[in-house]
């Protein structure tokens, strides 16, 4: 553009509207307009959203990301929106205060005048709602092909944005890098199976010295792998944080998780008078914008409070609701003592299943192992109760001698006791009838034994045991007996 054709430019945009920055109201019909990156994007979007207070700079800013999403920018767009402004300020300076208000001037001309010439609508055509406004039938929705959530790990770690949660000291630095060398190896993860993805991993608590003895004592003498990244710095969020993250995930696109160690590393400054809920809301939600932006699950390493204030593990998250409230899943480490090598890892979230796992801290190798679920881990332990039981191996020895069936008296049976299991069974002969009928379940469950008494006297009563077995001579096995193992 020479000179001249600058000064018709100016001119033209005087005639139309005077050249001060434009009022809220102007800005966002400006943003309506804006259907393509190329118009979002464009010099007069820098103009409209940099001028005036840094406040209201920052407001407009987001509304630009808003409106990016709502034309489906999502991919890289924090990258997009800082190459945006760096582009215009470098033109800036490159062309001059003078040339560049003359090329603002003629952007600006064309938007005016495209607001005075509207395009036509359709004949018999419904007025539309504003873009990211649409409205869609229940019949839509339901015969929409969606594509299915994508997870890291299946059924456990979707994309989107999480939180990792446990007391302090509790194991989930070790968890979150075992995590990481899951993922980037494509191995499984708490028995869950894993997509194989590049990673990284933001250990801000922690040293290249520490993370290399913690990376030896998991990898066990195999290679570490080249696509799991670690970092030991970074910003905090409106610090430049996400935009270096997005810069170092467009170097590296194979990176689909990103775990934070810890959150309050990262988090705004807290600012005097600002609503706890309304600040953990907001910065939660731009991380979460992120990790959609990008199709990457984003976790973040947080802590409980101090004091436990309730029975509801949830309940417990240090900081606001708006912490919950804004992730897209949750996992939660519980353990009833410090001292426990078990804890309870309990998982929440919008798309997925709620589940409640019971996990074990192998120290030798220095990872969480899967025990399964606490329903699970009682009926194992039920069982090893049972079969460690004299009772028990008393009995098995007697019915398996003879017909399948004894009968005796509290004093005999604890006579055979000391001569098969070597201990006492019961203190008294009341103790062991006790013991006795409360091991019945188990006896019919795992040994197919019945145990009835017949009183002899008025105080003497006489144990009888049979078992109902297919090896055996019993022909009246009871139909309700569905497991004989």
């Amino acid at each position: 553009m020479d000179h001249n054709d600058m000064d018709e430019a100016f001119r033209a945009q005087q005639e139309v509207k005077r050249f001060l920055p434009a009022d809220q109201d102007d800005f966002l019909r400006w943003l309506d307009t804006a259907d393509s990156e190329e118009k979002l994007f464009s010099r007069l979007g820098y103009w409209f959203t940099f001028r005036g207070l840094p406040a209201d700079q920052n407001e407009r800013y987001h509304l630009v990301q808003e409106r990016a999403r709502e034309l489906r920018l999502w991919n890289g767009l924090e990258l997009k929106l800082r190459r945006w402004r760096d582009g215009v300020m470098a033109e800036y300076d490159r062309v001059g205060k003078e040339a560049f208000t003359a090329r603002i001037g003629e952007d600006y001309a064309d938007y005016i005048n495209g607001l005075d010439t509207p395009a036509k609508p359709e004949p018999e055509a419904q007025a539309a709602p504003s873009a990211g406004a649409r409205a869609w039938s229940a019949r839509e929705l339901f015969e929409m092909e969606l594509p299915p959530i994508r997870y890291v790990v299946e059924g456990l770690l979707p994309m989107g944005m999480g939180v990792l949660v446990a007391k302090p000291k509790l194991g989930k630095s070790w968890m979150v890098l075992d995590l990481c060398l899951a993922v980037a190896q494509g191995e499984p993860f708490l028995s869950f199976p894993t997509r194989q993805h590049g990673t990284l991993y933001l250990a801000l608590e922690d040293g290249k010295s520490r993370m290399q003895t913690r990376l030896r004592r998991l990898l066990e003498g195999r290679p570490a792998p080249a696509n799991m990244h670690v970092m030991f710095q970074a910003e905090r969020l409106g610090e430049g944080l996400l935009e270096n993250l997005g810069a170092y995930l467009d170097d590296n696109p194979d990176i689909h998780l990103v775990c934070i160690d810890t959150l309050s590393k990262i988090k705004p400054r807290a600012k005097p008078f600002e609503n706890a809920y309304d600040a953990d809301y907001d910065y939660m939600g731009r991380l979460k914008a992120f990790a959609d932006s990008r199709g990457i699950c984003v976790l973040l390493v947080h802590h409980t409070r101090k004091s436990k204030n309730t029975e509801d593990s949830f309940d417990n998250i240090n900081g606001s609701t708006g912490i919950l409230g804004a992730a897209d899943f949750t996992i939660v480490l519980d353990k009833h003592s410090r001292m426990d090598d078990e804890a309870s890892f309990l998982l929440t979230g919008r798309d997925i299943e709620q589940c409640e796992r019971v996990i074990r801290f192998d120290k030798a190798r220095c990872r969480w192992v899967m025990q399964g679920t606490a329903a699970q881990l009682a009926a194992q332990r039920r069982v090893a109760e049972y079969e460690a039981e004299p009772i028990v191996k008393t009995l098995r020895v007697l019915l398996q001698q003879g017909d399948g069936t004894w009968s005796g008296y509290s004093k005999n049976l604890m006579e055979m006791g000391q001569r098969y299991a070597g201990t006492e069974l019961a203190p008294t002969s009341q103790a062991l009838a006790k013991r006795i009928t409360e091991l019945e379940p188990m006896l019919w469950e795992r040994d197919a034994v019945r145990h009835t008494v017949s009183k002899h006297g008025s105080t003497s009563q006489k144990h009888c045991f049979k078992m109902y077995r297919l090896d055996n001579a019993c022909a009246d096995v009871p139909s309700a007996q569905v497991s004989l193992s």
